[in-house]
């Protein structure tokens, strides 16, 4: 058998990965959020997700995360990063495909898929 070229995972390790990320987001009192920065790191928006935050596909392992609804920018500014984060502390990091930013201006994630 050849070695792979790239790497792969069973689905039950995804879920069980995805599962434990998602509770982490969870974690704490009220809900998680993803917090969009530009490169000073000077934060631009902050986007709460659902509580719980996503759902697990059983079969793939995939994670989607649920944003209930867009937020207004409290900057302007190119976005840089974005964090996903629960109430206390940065869980993980994604990038953004639109980067301009304008404060005021609704900043809305339409899709998230982790896996």
């Amino acid at each position: 058998m050849p070695a792979p070229s790239s790497p792969t995972y069973s689905a039950a390790a995804k879920v069980a990965a995805h599962t434990s990320f998602r509770d982490l987001l969870d974690s704490g009192s009220g809900a998680g959020s993803a917090k969009v920065r530009d490169a000073s790191d000077v934060l631009l928006v902050t986007i709460p997700l659902d509580d719980p935050s996503g759902t697990i596909n059983g079969t793939t392992g995939q994670l989607t995360l649920d944003f209930p609804a867009a937020a207004n920018a409290a900057a302007s500014g190119t976005a840089a990063y974005a964090e996903l984060c629960d109430r206390a502390a940065v869980s993980g990091k994604f990038v953004l495909n639109t980067l301009a930013i304008v404060s005021g201006s609704p900043v809305e994630v339409v899709s998230a898929t982790i896996g």
